[in-house]
């Protein structure tokens, strides 16, 4: 089972941990679906309806990445906290030098945009914190979402 975000990201105060769940993604035919149906009953009355398409918008993209760069998604885990949501896509890729510390293109000029990257550019965007961790059998790319003061 991967760690908590909280054991993860220790530089967020998320409060306290409410509710956690998995799904296994390894041979789904659909992994993205999988992961945001997962999202959306576990956040569901938990915190916004924004937050949660956000969550959802931004899992589909770690998976696609997962499953584009590395031999493939295994897992999400899902941890909703008193503060926000955070989310961990464990996949079977050991390089950590190939996810750059930002996205390489930030561009919506059309004539400038990049025909990859752009997953992470709106990873990036939407959630408070990401990063990279080591796993035993690949890694595991973390996002955080907050939410806003007074929102819950």
């Amino acid at each position: 089972m991967p760690p908590t975000t909280a054991e993860l990201v220790p530089t967020l105060s998320l409060g306290d941990l409410v509710n956690r769940c998995e799904v296994v993604l390894a041979g789904l035919d659909a992994p993205q679906r999988a992961a945001r149906d997962a999202l959306h009953d576990v956040l569901d009355g938990q915190v916004s309806k924004e937050l949660i398409e956000d969550a959802a918008l931004v899992a589909s993209e770690l998976i696609a990445n997962a499953l584009q760069h590395t031999p493939g998604a295994l897992l999400i885990s899902v941890d909703v906290y008193e503060f926000g949501a955070a989310m961990g896509v464990v996949d079977c890729g050991r390089d950590m030098t190939a996810i750059p510390d930002r996205p390489a293109n930030s561009s919506t000029d059309a004539p400038t945009v990049a025909a990859a990257g752009r997953g992470l550019f709106i990873i990036n965007e939407l959630a408070t914190k990401w990063s990279v961790a080591p796993m035993e059998n690949g890694k595991i790319v973390i996002a955080v979402l907050t939410l806003p003061a007074g929102a819950r």
